[in-house]
This record gives C-alpha cells, sequence and structure tokens, in this order.
C-alpha cells in the first residue's frame, strides 16, 4: 500500500534528523551548544562527494560491502510500522528483521575483517563477541511479545498493544531488556562509544575505520537508519498509544506528531545515559547483558504466571 511506502520514506528521512537531535541534546547536557541538527545530513552530502580510497589488500568485499548495508538497512525502514499498523499485513515479520539487522553486522565485520588492519579485525571480533552474548536477549524479547500477543508480526504487535489500557510491569521490565540489548545492538555507550576514535577502545568505529568517501557515508546513513528503526520498533512495541489503525489525514498526523515526540523522549533517555555513564570494559558488557537477560526471563515468567 501507498501509506506503507510513505512511512517508510519517513523513517529513511527522518533518520539523520533524530541522530542530529541525539547529538545536540548530548551537547546541551554537556553545557555546550553543539552542532545544528542538520548536520548529519551535511556530513552525508559531504562524504557522497569525495572519492574512496581502497587499500590494495582488501577483495570484492570492501568495494560491495557498504552497498549491500545501506540495500539491508533501506529494507530494514521497509518491515517496521512508523506511523500505521494493521493486522496481517504482509511485511512486518519480527524473524525477518533480525535476520535484516544481522546482514548489516556481518557485513560490517566482515569489511573490518577484509581491511588487512589490526584494528578492523579486532573491531570485528569485540563486534561478534558481544552479539554473542545479546542474541539470547534478542529472542527472549521476541518470546515476551509472542506470549503476549499471540503474534511474530510488528504490525499485530503494535496493534494489539495500542489497545491496552496502561502498561503491566512485564511491559516495563521487557522494555528495559529492550532498550539495554539496543544499546549494544546498535554500538551505543556503555556498550560502545560512538564517538571515540581512540583504536584500543573502538568497537564499531574500528571495524569501519579503513572505510571513505562514498562507502563511509553508506554506513554511517545506515546505522542511522538501524538506530531508529530499533527506536521505531520499541516505541511501536511497549509505548504504543496514538499508532494510527485508519488511513485518514487526522489520523496519520496525529500519529506522525505522536511518533515524533516519542522517538525525541527515548533519544533524550539515550542521551542522558551517554553523557552520565563511561563505557564499560568489554569484559564487563557480558554482565550488562545478562542483567538485560535476567529482566527479559523475568518479564515472560510475569506473563506465564499471569
Amino acid at each position: 500500500m501507498l501509506i506503507n511506502f510513505i512511512q517508510s520514506l519517513i523513517l529513511l528521512v527522518a533518520a539523520p534528523f533524530f541522530i542530529g537531535i541525539l547529538k545536540r541534546m548530548k551537547a546541551i547536557i554537556r553545557g555546550y551548544e553543539g552542532a545544528p541538527i542538520f548536520q548529519p545530513y551535511y556530513d552525508i552530502k559531504k562524504l557522497l562527494s569525495k572519492g574512496r580510497v581502497i587499500s590494495k589488500s582488501s577483495s570484492f568485499i570492501t568495494s560491495v560491502g557498504p552497498t549491500i548495508i545501506l540495500g539491508a538497512a533501506v529494507l530494514l525502514a521497509f518491515l517496521v510500522p512508523v506511523i500505521w499498523t494493521t493486522s496481517k499485513a504482509l511485511t512486518g515479520n519480527i524473524f525477518i528483521i533480525i535476520f535484516v539487522m544481522t546482514i548489516i553486522k556481518f557485513i560490517t565485520t566482515l569489511i573490518g575483517l577484509d581491511s588487512a588492519s589490526t584494528f578492523g579485525g579486532m573491531g570485528s571480533s569485540r563486534e561478534l563477541f558481544i552479539s554473542m552474548f545479546a542474541e539470547p536477549v534478542g529472542f527472549l524479547i521476541v518470546a515476551f511479545l509472542y506470549f503476549e500477543t499471540k503474534s511474530f508480526n510488528i504490525y499485530d504487535i503494535a496493534l494489539i498493544n495500542s489497545l491496552i489500557k496502561g502498561l503491566s510491569t512485564a511491559h516495563i521490565v521487557a522494555a528495559v531488556a529492550f532498550l539495554i540489548w539496543i544499546t549494544a545492538e546498535n554500538a551505543r555507550m556503555p556498550v560502545d562509544n560512538p564517538e571515540t576514535h581512540l583504536e584500543l577502545t573502538m568497537i564499531h568505529e574500528a571495524m569501519i575505520l579503513d572505510i571513505s568517501g562514498r562507502d563511509l557515508a553508506y554506513i554511517e546513513l545506515s546505522s542511522y537508519i538501524k538506530l531508529i528503526a530499533s527506536l521505531t520498533i520499541f516505541a511501536n512495541a511497549f509505548i504504543p498509544f496514538g499508532i494510527a489503525t485508519s488511513v485518514t489525514l487526522v489520523a496519520l498526523i496525529q500519529a506522525l506528531v505522536l511518533y515524533v515526540i516519542k522517538i525525541i523522549v527515548i533519544l533524550f533517555v539515550i542521551a542522558l545515559i551517554e553523557t552520565t555513564m563511561a563505557k564499560f570494559r568489554l569484559f564487563r558488557v557480558p554482565e550488562l547483558l545478562a542483567v538485560s537477560f535476567c529482566f527479559a526471563l523475568t518479564a515472560i515468567s510475569i506473563i506465564y504466571l499471569n
């Protein structure tokens, strides 16, 4: 449907805007003005106009990898409900969403390994190390959403949860687990510091250290889309009030306004976390994900016992 295309386009176009808001929030909390909100758009435009430099030691993976990553990110945007949902949607299967996210991560780690750089290989190994502990949490959250709504489709989940009056204890506990998972999956603080270029602490940045020009623009834009798509899933699964269920102008405008407000509120929480917490040592990250695992398991137990 046309509405599906429009809402996916909204996510694709607005992703750098939301990242700009996040960076501006962090700057204000730290006590300085910060870059303009539209700076991510300027950065992408600047990178697209530059040439790319590829190591002679790299294979075709480095050449085609960024394009595959961007394609997967665009596909991800078309799988997620943003401002409108319906029952029995053809897209939105949560396992396909996880699979597409995995493709992005897999190709990124291959690029890191293909760079013939010590830092690229180190970043890839750290990324996969963290993923090993994050995956069980992700599947527990999927299990929780299924037990709650009896569906594996994010459109159905958003529709069913939008009819719920108030949030249960299990819902809140699972939301905390999911938010921790999002920080790990998207290499945010305290799991990784997206602003650092200190080689010994980098994870995501280490994998793309040798990428430049158009390829870097593709990867940066993909990371923006992936983060905002993850937060959109969070908003529509755990804070689903206000999402449109009918294709009327008033309902869609109201849903768009509420969607922007919800994402900005979540970004404010992330900004607070990233400005008040230090990055964890690598071997403390499993402890954080273990806490998330326990939260998700507790939420499932509450649903089961009730």
